[in-house]
């Protein structure tokens, strides 16, 4: 959920003018309602300012801190538009390019916009750029940019997606912001991060409490209730899960800190995640890393970072796996992607070529929008297209994930059938717009019934010899999955030391992809003999 502030400027006002006009018991009520507001809670602060406005009903002060407050809060737009809209009628006309006036107006404007109300908006902002002195050029600049982000959600609406977007319920979802959902291949298990109560830490100033990660299992294609992952939970920080390996075994995920905020990734050993191990420098910088993806063979990662010498903000990197097993160095995807503005939860798609990400740049209908880039062959990137409304709104929209069922999404949002704050939606297209994908179960043993996990498994596209993925069983049962392209056939190659090379050709037919069957295409069983 996005916290406002002043739109324009800080959120600061000088008690002392504040409290002109106020009788001595309702400047220490307005007193401790900014104080509230400042520390994040927001419907306290809205109890104290009313109190206050009872009795100062034209006090443009409290009506402006009013509107804040509830902007603050779930579903408060339509009272903070309104007592924006009373205090812009209160002030003289003189008074409109002073601190307060410009401050109300871009408040106003900006609550249009989450009100879908994109044509006010433009007015008020227009209406801005009437009385702003023309030396103010941060200022002009915004609103103009503003003004054509209203322009794009004008477009953005008039062709919205053929989609349905569900809210995952109250398993899932809670009163609390949740955000980052990662699903396993077989869609089986969902990882998200929640701020809702939990025994790792207290509750914060804003009303929330520590970002912590959670899981849930599929039962009957209904989630189970949630739990916190206690191995990597610790009391002092904020951890947000942000992905997850296509063989499931490496859990990246964001710590945030008193030393800042870094990039860990947890090992699934046994039947529990390790303890958390930071990401090497280089990836890890003196700046904040916020967010990463890596791909299907982990030779590449892909993460943020508003680190120097990038484009603005947060700006997303991609870093390649030497084969010595080290990291290289990280390089910036460039201003085909990257803006002056963030960009942020970057995700690479099971295609390899594929990446969505989220960005304030671009053509954006308001705050982060969901956008996607295709990879050439030349290692270049295609012009970010934005994927649409309803999916993007003029709030926050980030971690769009997809699944093995390419026609499916997980995404973080605040919509208006949100159980409170950021909620974790299902998007689901009538078709698919990609390729459809398989997703392969396989199982892999010794002759004498051992799982082999150290068992390298590649499987390539036999039309084109392109390697299509780098694989290794589960140590508990020998088991392993993989997601390619259906329609095509296959050869899979497994080698292991001490034994022999097993070579298997296979073919995934199109009416075998994930997508319409909603279970995994089997493999034959593999059985490992021993040189000698």
């Amino acid at each position: 959920m996005i916290r406002y502030t002043l739109i324009a400027t800080l959120f600061a006002l000088t008690f002392e003018v504040v409290a002109q006009g106020l009788q001595i018991e309702n400047a220490k009520a307005y007193d401790w309602a900014l104080s509230l507001s400042e520390r994040g809670e927001y419907e306290k602060s809205i109890d104290f300012f009313t109190q206050v406005l009872n009795k100062e009903p034209d006090n443009i002060n409290i009506l402006y801190n009013l509107g804040i407050s509830y902007l603050n809060t779930d579903k408060g737009t339509g009272n903070a538009a309104t007592y924006f809209a009373k205090a812009i009628a209160l002030l003289d006309q003189e008074a409109y390019n002073t601190k307060m006036g410009k401050d109300l107006f871009m408040s106003l404007a900006r609550t249009n916009q989450l009100q879908y109300k994109f044509t006010d908006a433009i007015a008020n902002y227009n209406k801005m750029l009437e009385f702003v002195d023309d030396d103010q050029t941060s200022l002009i600049k915004k609103i103009q940019r503003e003004i054509t982000i209203c322009n794009n959600a004008i477009e953005l609406k008039k062709n919205p997606v053929n989609i349905n977007i569900y809210n995952l319920g109250n398993k899932i979802n809670t009163p609390y912001d949740e955000h980052s959902p990662i699903v396993n291949m077989d869609e089986s298990v969902l990882y998200f991060t929640s701020r809702k109560s939990n025994p790792y830490s207290q509750k914060l100033n804003d009303g929330q409490y520590a970002e912590k990660i959670y899981y849930s299992k599929k039962t009957d294609d209904h989630w189970n209730i949630s739990r916190i992952i206690n191995p990597i939970a610790r009391r002092e920080s904020h951890e947000t899960v942000v992905c997850l390996s296509e063989d499931g075994k490496e859990l990246y995920l964001l710590i945030s800190d008193s030393d800042g905020r870094d990039l860990y990734v947890s090992n699934y050993v046994g039947r529990t995640w390790s303890a958390p191990e930071k990401l090497p420098d280089g990836i890890n910088s003196r700046s904040n890393e916020t967010h990463a993806s890596i791909n299907k063979d982990k030779t590449i990662l892909y993460f943020t970072s508003d680190r120097e010498g990038g484009y603005g903000g947060l700006d997303i990197y991609m870093v390649r796996k030497l084969p010595n097993g080290l990291w290289g160095i990280p390089k910036n995807l460039g201003p085909q992607i990257n803006t002056e503005y963030d960009e942020e939860t970057p995700t690479i798609a099971t295609d390899n070529n594929t990446l969505y990400f989220s960005s304030k740049g671009h053509n954006t209908m308001g705050d982060f929008d969901i956008f996607y880039s295709i990879q050439n062959t030349d290692g270049s990137w295609q012009k970010p297209v934005n994927v649409g409304y309803p999916i993007n709104t003029p709030d926050d929209n980030l971690f769009y994930t997809q699944t093995s069922d390419s026609h499916k999404f997980y995404y973080a949002s605040k919509r208006d059938d949100s159980l409170g704050g950021s909620d974790i939606y299902l998007i689901e297209y009538p078709r698919p717009y990609e390729k459809t994908l398989a997703l392969l179960r396989g199982l892999i043993h010794s002759t004498d019934g051992q799982a082999i996990a150290n068992a390298e498994i590649k499987v390539f596209n036999k039309t084109n010899g392109q390697l299509e993925g780098t694989y290794r069983p589960s140590a508990n049962n020998g088991k392993f999955i993989c997601i390619v392209p259906s329609g095509n056939i296959y050869q899979m190659e497994v080698k292991m030391t001490g034994f022999k090379t097993v070579l298997d050709e296979f073919s995934v037919p199109v009416q075998n992809s994930y997508d319409q069957t909603k279970t995994a295409f089997d493999l034959k069983e593999i059985v490992l003999e021993p040189e000698n």
